[in-house]
C-alpha cells in the first residue's frame, strides 16, 4: 500500500490534498456512506464526534469540506493525542469578541488540513522534530496569513506544530506497533 493522505484510507497517487478535495466543486457535498469510505471510520464514530460538538453536523445529510477536514483531523491525531485534547485544540482555532457571542475562526478547517498536508510534503521528518527549524518552516509556510484578529498567527503557528508532532509521533507509534506485532509471533 503507498502513502495515503492523513487521516484517510485514500492513496495519494502524487496528488496534493486540494486536488483530492477537489470533489467538492463538483458535488453538494458526500453521503456519510463516502466519509466513511475515505476515513475507514464507523458510522459509530463519526456520529458521537458530531455529537460531541467537535464536527459539525451535516447540511442535508452531507458533509462539507470542512466537516470532512474536521474528520481527517481527529482521526490522524487520535491513536496519540486525548479525544478533549483535539477539542481544545480547535477551540484554541477560535476567538470570542468581547461582549459576542460570535466566534471568528483564524483559518477553517479545510485550509488548515491543507497546510499540514502541505507542511508534510515539503519538510523533513527531522525539521519536525527540531523546534525551531520546524517553527522556522511554518512561518515560511504562512508568510502570506492575514490574521483575522491580532495574535492569530501565533495561535496558528502553536496548532500547526502540535499537529506536525503529534502526527509524526503517530507514524512512529505505528511503526513500533508493527514491530511489536512481528516480535509478538516469534
Amino acid at each position: 500500500m503507498g502513502i495515503s493522505f492523513p487521516g484517510t484510507v485514500i492513496e495519494r497517487h502524487n496528488l496534493t490534498s486540494r486536488e483530492f478535495f477537489g470533489v467538492f466543486r463538483v458535488t453538494k457535498g458526500l453521503m456519510l456512506a463516502q466519509v466513511r469510505e475515505i476515513t475507514g471510520l464507523d458510522t459509530t464514530t463519526i456520529q458521537n464526534w458530531i455529537n460531541r460538538g467537535w464536527v459539525k453536523n451535516p447540511i442535508d445529510k452531507r458533509y462539507s469540506e470542512n466537516q470532512l477536514a474536521s474528520i481527517l483531523l481527529i482521526h490522524m491525531l487520535r491513536d496519540v493525542m486525548k479525544l478533549d485534547h483535539i477539542a481544545k485544540l480547535f477551540n484554541y482555532l477560535k476567538k470570542k469578541e468581547f461582549g459576542d457571542s460570535e466566534e471568528t475562526l483564524l483559518i477553517s478547517e479545510a485550509e488548515l488540513y491543507h497546510c499540514v498536508c502541505d507542511m508534510l510534503d515539503n519538510i523533513d521528518y527531522d525539521i519536525i522534530l527540531t523546534p525551531k527549524e520546524l517553527e522556522k518552516e511554518i512561518f515560511k509556510k504562512l508568510s502570506t496569513y492575514v490574521e483575522p484578529y491580532e495574535g492569530a498567527k501565533k495561535r496558528l503557528v502553536n496548532v500547526l506544530k502540535i499537529i506536525l508532532v503529534y502526527y509524526a509521533s503517530a507514524i512512529v507509534k505505528r511503526e513500533a506497533d508493527l514491530i511489536f506485532a512481528d516480535i509478538m509471533k516469534e
